[in-house]
């Protein structure tokens, strides 16, 4: 039998939310299904970021987003966003 997630979800709310005798062991029982469902993924859920500032205006850009032969990277060091890459030095 295949199930959808709008079935599944059912299946959470009456077993594990609506039967517990309070809300503490419903939130118990969530916590508990979270930990075993997280040893499913097959690549890391979390992952650390890392920002870069453009030395110009500011603004922050995830480090994955920059190319990593270091485009937007000036000779002298600087990092500048794709705006301010476009504006010229």
């Amino acid at each position: 039998m295949v199930y959808t997630v709008t079935d599944i979800k059912e299946l959470i709310q009456y077993h594990l939310v609506a039967s517990a005798t309070d809300s503490e062991v419903a939130n118990k029982n969530l916590a508990h299904l979270v930990f075993e469902i997280q040893s499913f993924a097959t690549e890391p859920l979390w992952r650390e970021v890392s920002w870069v500032f453009c030395d110009r205006c500011g603004t922050s850009v995830d480090s994955e987003l920059i190319h990593p032969e270091g485009h937007r990277y000036s000779p002298a060091g600087s990092f500048y966003c794709s705006d301010c890459w476009d504006a010229g030095p």
